[in-house]
Parts: structure tokens; sequence; C-alpha cells
């Protein structure tokens, strides 16, 4: 990649109408932008201007998790769907993704605008969670933010950092139709986590990283991980990122 070693651990970037990655702040020259490109079958960034190889591709968090879960998680999906039927198992994806979407827009646009949107009533019960945990968000540095990390080649879209219960938080929103109680319900989400917090914590002093579960009840989860708690997730994550890494040699 051109300029490797000029370039930092991790950097803030936003996307534009055409898709491609740029640096949030215009003045670090040095930082390339980046271009959708598919490679071995998967869409992925590259540096403008650079050849599409396995040195110089950036994937999304979300499909790294994607091909890299294991069969237990796989074989219990598909024997859910097969369980409840496609059509259904499309329904429910359908509501999970609708409720995820409309209460991230509601959050975000409470933390950057200070304005309270009107959602659909489909969506009240999320809503009213919500709404219960609203008082604990302080300060927003950040909302819905494109991150990159260049030491480990990789980019997702995190939901929040800033202040959360009075000390500078990492979290995370999720939907859930049904209660999630246990950690070990919820690991998967926990990885994609850390997956935001190691390139985040190369630039921000961050305390605490939180998961956020709103439930179609009404109801809600917190789970909130001390730094220390986050290095586990951590190196579950980088475990994650080196089995991709060996899929994506094997596909190209």
């Amino acid at each position: 990649m051109t300029k490797k070693q000029f370039l930092p651990e991790a950097a803030l970037y936003y996307r534009s109408r055409d898709g491609s990655l740029h640096p949030l702040n215009s003045s670090e020259e040095n930082l390339p932008i980046l271009i959708r490109e598919n490679f071995a079958g998967e869409s992925c960034y590259v540096p403008q201007g650079t050849a599409v190889s396995t040195q110089n591709v950036f994937y999304s968090v979300s499909s790294i998790l994607r091909r890299t879960q294991d069969k237990k998680t796989i074989e219990a999906l598909r024997k859910w769907e097969e369980r409840v039927g496609r059509k259904e198992a499309k329904r429910i994806r359908d509501e999970a993704i609708g409720a995820g979407i409309a209460v991230h827009f509601y959050l975000h646009s409470y933390l950057k605008y200070g304005e309270i949107k009107t959602l659909k009533n489909s969506y009240k019960s999320y809503v009213e969670a919500l709404d219960t945990l609203l008082p604990n968000f302080g300060d927003c540095l950040f909302s819905e933010q494109y991150i990159i990390s260049f030491k480990h080649r990789y980019f997702g879209k995190f939901d929040q950092l800033g202040f959360y219960r009075e000390s500078l938080t990492l979290s995370d929103l999720k939907t859930s139709l049904k209660p999630k109680l246990s950690l070990t319900w919820v690991k998967d989400k926990v990885i994609q986590l850390a997956a935001y917090y190691i390139p985040i914590e190369a630039l921000y002093a961050v305390e605490q990283a939180a998961l956020i579960y709103l439930n179609s009840n009404g109801s809600y989860k917190e789970f909130i991980f001390t730094p220390q708690e986050m290095e586990l997730y951590k190196d579950l994550w980088l475990e994650r990122l080196n089995e991709f890494s060996e899929i994506d040699k094997q596909a190209a």
C-alpha cells in the first residue's frame, strides 16, 4: 500500500455519495481515499490507485464475522429456518432489520441534533425501552461513524462514541425479539464491539464499552465492559481476523 509506513493505526472516515470512503479530517493528506471493489467474491475497499490484492484489501467487520461463523452457529440457524419455514424466517429477519434501522436513526437524531423523531407504531416498544435509557447518554463525540483499522486492514461503522453513565463509552445498540439474559447468547456481538474498540482506543481513551439490547417487550439489557474485560474479546476478534485472512488467501 502506498505510504504504508506513514499511516496511523486507525482513522475516522466518512462515506461519500459514490460509496468511496474519505478521511474525516481533510487535513490528513497522507491518508488514502478508499474505493469500493470486489475481491474473491467479497465486497471490499482498496486505497485509490493501488491494485486489488490480498495485501491491499480492507473488508468490513460484518463480512469477516459472517465468513468466520462457527459450524455450530450456522447449523443452529439452518435448523431454526427449517423449523419456522423460510417465509416466516424472512419476515422475522426483515422485522429485526427494520427495528434496528429505526432505533439507530432515533438515537442518532437525538444525540447529534437533539431531535426526537416519530417512528412507526410497530417499533413503539423498542422506542419505549430506548427512551428509558436516553438520560444515561451525555455528550456525543461520534454517532454512526466509519473507522478504518490500518494496522489490521479492516473497516466498520460503529454506533456511538460518547459519554454514557458518565464515562467515555463505545456503545453498540441492538434490538431483539427476546431478552438476552446471558453473555453466552451475545458473544459474537461483543466480538463485533471489540472489532471497533481496537481502532478506537488507538485514537481515544475509552473508559468502557456497552452492548445495549432493546427488547420487543419494552425492556432492555445492558452489558458493560471495562477495558480489562474487553481484552478477551479483542483477542477473540483477532483470532477471527486471522481465520478470515486464511480463507481469503485460499479464495484468491
